[in-house]
């Protein structure tokens, strides 16, 4: 059942970017094809296959100014869910050491790519730190989850939340950049009124990714905060202070596409704001309604 569940969410990003990638990179699709055929293929030979999400993710760092914003896409998500798989396999089957040190170690990295991605401004690498971060969020509750024995709840919540809200801000946020010509964040500026519903739903997705009540990665940090003051408040605390930077840093990209000169052209592209519509909505669901997705995810382990 795991192995089904990591592939229907590889197979959904699959999708959604080659929707997006029809209206911008169609040569794209093939690569998508490609990647999407021999992931599932290993992960099918061996869970430990996955481990390929690290070239995936290093990838995403060293070449990301030479990638297709597709292509950045691809490996940043297909890399961040095989991660996720890979992880939750080790902790599933091995014993693991010093879980509080990996556990203050994952908090740290998430605080210094947020105080840096607050201050980015290329449009990529803010996007490559908030990857980063939500992989660091998939680790901590897993480590959280081995020292409490909740491994059921918090083993897969924040991958499946994370890959509705990831995928829906990377996609609007590549709409709204125009498959990133605009380079910059500060080139974004006013962006909300030239395509007011993916305007729309980058909002929604920022909002999720920083936590906020009501959306999907709230139930999340919700049970990983609550999870962890059991163990040890200091990290509860940590974590608290984590999320007020992620607000900072997510609430940055709502300020500048909704201040500055812009046009009101209000003009959606029909196919991949349909995938953006039902990522925002799924999104909203699973945070009005965390006993939906909880339902779901106790059925995976």
């Amino acid at each position: 059942m795991i192995d089904i569940f990591f592939m229907i969410l590889l197979f959904i990003s699959f999708i959604s970017l080659s929707i997006y990638s029809i209206h911008y990179e169609k040569k794209d699709i093939a690569f998508l094809f490609i990647i999407m055929v021999l992931l599932v293929a290993a992960m099918r030979i061996n869970w430990c296959y996955s481990l390929v999400s690290i070239p995936f993710l290093i990838l995403t760092i060293i070449l990301y100014n030479r990638m297709s914003y597709t292509q950045l896409v691809c490996f940043s998500m297909f890399g961040s869910i095989l991660m996720a798989y890979f992880l939750l396999k080790v902790f599933l089957v091995y014993e693991i050491a010093f879980l509080l040190p990996i556990a203050i170690l994952s908090v740290l990295v998430m605080c210094i790519m947020a105080v840096t991605a607050i201050f980015e401004d290329n449009l990529k690498k803010y996007l490559i730190y908030s990857n980063i971060i939500q992989l660091m969020f998939v680790l901590l509750d897993l480590t959280i989850a081995k020292m409490t024995q909740k491994i059921s709840t918090l083993g897969t919540i924040q991958i499946f939340n994370y890959t509705f809200a990831g995928l829906l801000f990377f996609l609007t946020l590549g709409v709204l950049s125009r498959d990133n010509q605009r380079k910059n964040i500060s080139s974004l500026q006013g962006t909300f009124y030239e395509d007011k519903l993916n305007g729309l739903f980058s909002v929604i997705a920022a909002i999720s990714l920083a936590g906020l009540p009501g959306l999907n990665i709230f139930v999340s940090e919700w049970f990983l905060f609550k999870a962890s003051f059991l163990i040890n408040p200091v990290i509860t605390l940590f974590g608290i202070f984590i999320a007020l930077l992620l607000f900072i840093m997510y609430f940055k990209i709502i300020n500048v596409i909704s201040v500055g000169n812009f046009n009101s052209s209000n003009v959606s592209l029909k196919h991949i704001t349909y995938v953006n519509f039902i990522l925002a909505v799924i999104c909203l669901i699973f945070g009005l309604l965390p006993q939906v997705q909880l339902y779901i995810l106790n059925k995976v382990l």
